[in-house]
């Protein structure tokens, strides 16, 4: 099993992963054709172009929220819909 699909199937694990970092969602993020943002004092973005989507993402620590998983998780879904 490839490191990007390890990646994906942490992130849809459940219940929703609290130990995922950032540069973990960035390397799924690239694969789903996304790119990311620094924008300043810890803090970074997920912007998918296609739909004008910007996901925020304080990065305080480690780990990335539980609450901006589950809307990056959200995003990977809808562009996989629109693949279909």
């Amino acid at each position: 099993m490839s490191q990007i699909q390890k990646l994906i199937d942490k992130l849809n694990s459940k219940p929703t992963p609290n130990d995922m970092s950032f540069d973990e969602l960035a390397k799924i993020a690239r694969y789903y054709g996304c790119d990311t943002e620094s924008r300043g004092n810890h803090q970074r973005a997920i912007v998918h172009e296609e739909t004008g989507t910007v996901i925020p993402i304080p990065c305080h620590g480690k780990h990335v929220g539980v609450a901006y998983i589950r809307q990056v998780k959200e995003l990977f879904s809808s562009i996989d819909r629109e693949g279909d």
